[in-house]
Order: C-alpha cells, then sequence, then structure tokens
C-alpha cells in the first residue's frame, strides 16, 4: 500500500483513483472535488507514544491538585476537574454531568491508553478479529473527545465571573491546558490507513477503473478501512458495506428535526440560574450575550453568540438545504456544497462552549447565600440539540450531491 499507488475511492464525490507514490510533506487531494485523500506514509510511531504517554500524565496530573479558585468577600471556593461533573448530579443533571465526565476525562483517557500499545505494534500481535474490534472502537472515540472545547469554555466562563470576584487558576489548570496541546498534537501524527495496514494490507481491486465513480463501476468503498470491494461485507475490517449510507436523507433529517425542536427551548428557557443574596436570576443564551456586550467583552461575546446562535442555525439550514440538493442532479456548485457540508461536520461540536462555561460556572460558584449558580433546564435542551446536529452531519452523505438521478435509488441498495 506504501510507497506504490494507492487505489481509493474519494469518500465525498466517490470518484475512483488510484494515487501514486507521495513523499513527506505531500498529501494526495482529489481532482474532482478537492477533497484531501491521504498524506504520505511517515512513520510517526515513536513520537505519537511519546506525545500520547505525555499527554496522559498531564491529564492524570490534572485530576488531583485545584483547577480553579473563586473568591469573593472573603470566601473561597476551589474545585478539582472533576467537580466540573460532580457538581451537576448534584442538581439532577446526571446526564449532563455523565456527558461532561465521558468527553473530557475518560474518552480522551481511553483514546491515549488505547494508542501507545497500537503505535508499538500490538495490532500485528493479536488475533485479527481482536485487532478490528479494537481499532475500530479506537478511531470511533476521537469525535466524541471535547478536551479542546472544554479548555476555551473555562476561558470564556472566567471573563464571565471575573468582575464579580478574583479568579485563580490551579495546577491542574495548565496541566490540563498542556493534556490538551500534547493531544492534539499526537492525533495530528495520527496515520489511520498505516495502522489498518498492520491488521491486512490493503487489496487492489481488479476491474476498478480510474477516474469513473464508484457506483457506476458497482464498487463499494468501505467506510471504515476504505478498501474497495463488491461484496456486502468488507473483506478487511469486516464491517457491512453499502453503494451509499442507507437511509441517510432519513436519517439526517429525522435527527435535523429533533434538534430543531430542542433549540427553541434550549434559548427560551434559562440555561442557568444565579443567585446573588437571596436574589435568584435566570439566564438565558441570548441574555447570556447581551450581559458580556454591555460589561465591553465583545469578543466573548462574539465567540458566544457565533458558536452558540449562529452556529446551529447556520448547520439547521445547511443540513436542511444539502436535503434538498440530493434530489437535483450535480451542477457546477457542487463542488461548493461539499466543501460547506465538510465545514459544517467540523465546526459542529464546537457549539458544546455554552454547555461547558456553564458546568464550570456551577461547580464553581458555590458561595451559598452570597452567590451561587445552579444549571437550568435550557442548557439540557441545549446540549440535545448539538449532538442530534452532529448525529444529522454524520448521518447525511454528501456522494448523493454528486449522483446522476439514476443513480438516486442505490441509497438503499447493499
Amino acid at each position: 500500500m506504501f510507497g506504490t499507488k494507492l487505489q481509493t475511492v474519494c469518500p465525498c464525490c466517490d470518484l475512483i483513483i488510484d494515487i501514486p507514490r507521495i513523499i513527506a510533506k505531500q498529501m494526495a487531494i482529489c481532482p474532482h472535488c478537492h477533497h484531501k485523500l491521504c498524506e504520505a506514509n511517515v512513520n510517526h510511531d515513536n513520537r505519537i507514544v511519546a506525545l500520547s504517554f505525555s499527554a496522559l500524565l498531564m491529564l492524570l496530573s490534572s485530576m488531583f491538585y485545584p483547577f480553579l479558585s473563586f473568591s469573593s468577600n472573603g470566601i473561597t471556593q476551589t474545585i478539582t476537574l472533576p467537580d466540573a461533573a460532580r457538581i451537576l448530579f448534584n442538581y439532577d443533571s446526571e446526564l449532563l454531568g455523565l456527558f461532561i465526565d465521558l468527553s473530557i476525562i475518560a474518552l480522551p483517557m481511553s483514546l491515549l491508553i488505547i494508542l501507545i500499545p497500537l503505535h508499538l505494534g500490538v495490532l500485528k500481535t493479536l488475533p485479527q478479529g481482536i485487532a478490528r474490534r479494537l481499532l475500530k472502537f479506537t478511531l470511533a472515540l476521537e469525535p466524541w473527545i471535547m478536551s479542546e472545547i472544554f479548555l476555551i469554555g473555562v476561558l470564556v466562563s472566567m471573563v464571565k465571573i471575573m468582575s464579580l470576584a478574583d479568579i485563580s487558576f490551579g495546577a491542574s489548570f495548565w496541566a490540563y491546558a498542556g493534556f490538551v496541546i500534547l493531544y492534539i498534537a499526537a492525533l495530528v501524527h495520527l496515520n489511520r490507513p498505516r495502522l489498518w495496514a498492520q491488521i491486512k494490507p490493503i487489496k487492489v481491486l481488479e476491474g476498478a477503473e480510474h477516474a469513473k465513480r464508484a457506483i457506476d463501476e458497482n464498487i463499494k468503498a468501505c467506510h471504515v478501512c476504505h478498501q474497495l470491494c463488491t461484496g456486502k461485507i468488507c473483506q478487511r475490517c469486516h464491517t457491512k458495506t453499502h453503494v451509499r449510507n442507507p437511509h441517510s436523507v432519513q436519517k439526517a433529517t429525522a435527527w435535523l428535526i429533533t434538534s430543531i425542536v430542542c433549540y427553541i427551548p434550549a434559548n427560551v428557557l434559562p440555561i442557568m440560574n444565579t443567585t446573588s443574596l437571596g436574589d435568584e436570576t435566570p439566564s438565558t443564551l441570548i441574555g447570556g450575550v447581551i450581559l458580556l456586550w454591555k460589561s465591553g467583552s465583545y469578543p466573548i461575546a462574539g465567540i458566544i453568540f457565533f458558536a452558540s446562535v449562529v452556529v446551529p442555525l447556520a448547520k439547521a439550514f445547511v443540513l436542511s438545504f444539502l436535503c434538498i440538493m440530493v434530489t437535483k442532479p450535480a451542477n457546477r456548485h457542487t463542488k461548493s456544497y461539499t466543501r460547506i457540508y465538510q465545514l459544517t461536520e467540523f465546526i459542529g461540536k464546537w457549539s458544546m462552549i455554552d454547555v461547558f462555561v456553564v458546568a464550570i460556572l456551577v461547580a464553581l460558584v458555590q458561595l451559598g447565600n452570597l452567590m451561587s449558580v445552579t444549571p437550568g433546564l435550557g442548557i439540557a435542551f441545549f446540549t440535545v440539540m448539538v449532538i442530534c446536529q452532529m448525529m444529522a452531519a454524520h448521518s447525511f452523505d454528501p456522494r448523493l450531491l454528486w449522483d446522476s438521478p439514476k443513480n438516486k435509488s442505490s441509497e438503499t441498495k447493499t
């Protein structure tokens, strides 16, 4: 596979492509839709092991020391990283607390623990069945890890309350920031095709003609390991294959409608309630943005407004538009539609910033009758809305945008 010609199918436009040998710092781009296909096969195993081990140490260190401190009128509240989720459990927000625990601690820790042996060659020693399941599980974790978004959320929450009290960052905060940097660096060097090749080298499919669309040649590209095949089961990863993701538009539409239904209460209901000297004040998404703007925090207000209001609305509009466009033949604008979809899928989880802001404020601002923050019902609807939009983008198959009318029925084929 590596160092010689590579046969693949573009996951965005379904074009069969024979990629010639590429060297370090080069990448292959689809000539049809300009989607990035792959980079050169450079062995980064040692670097990934070092980065993953360092990131794991940083993450473990951030669990046991003070994360943030909040002081007002002589009263100080100090929290650790696990407190961000634990205190939510005390306010009957178990699902929200569980989601935060998983996305910022449990899942990244699991991924790092698995990445180390994977890049020490363990896939070559395991039975193929176990190796396949392990690699599938590992690669499925990444989209649900939101450590970098949580870190931005912490900084935003500090800006929101710095005028009310003295804020200090503990050792755990700096350890977590170091973890995020090292974690991102490890993922940048992650070579997924190389890992699959350790289980079973990719097999060139005879009869797959370069520069033709796979659907026209009755060829399926495995969505997990990208092996080209004609059968119902991928020969390399044993995943069920389809010409197109089954019922892609229907699933995306269902998730999208659910997200729109949740968007209304997420904006109308309070996302948190602030109690100061016995006076309780509810705060909605828009209300929080207006408060930040009036206080002079224009960049932070802009970030929150963009991530929590503009992005969800834009995603809903874009995905609705794309679901309509799959019923029409491809045209000169289809390449632009594909790029818009890729951008929509990429930025989707960044709307979670407000969820993490609320979690930090609830955990940190607990000064009894003097001042306290509790989660509102709106934040639960907002979390469900963001997850539904992520699922809608994941369910949508961009290859449908490039299909001709005679191909449209192929979505249900196996």
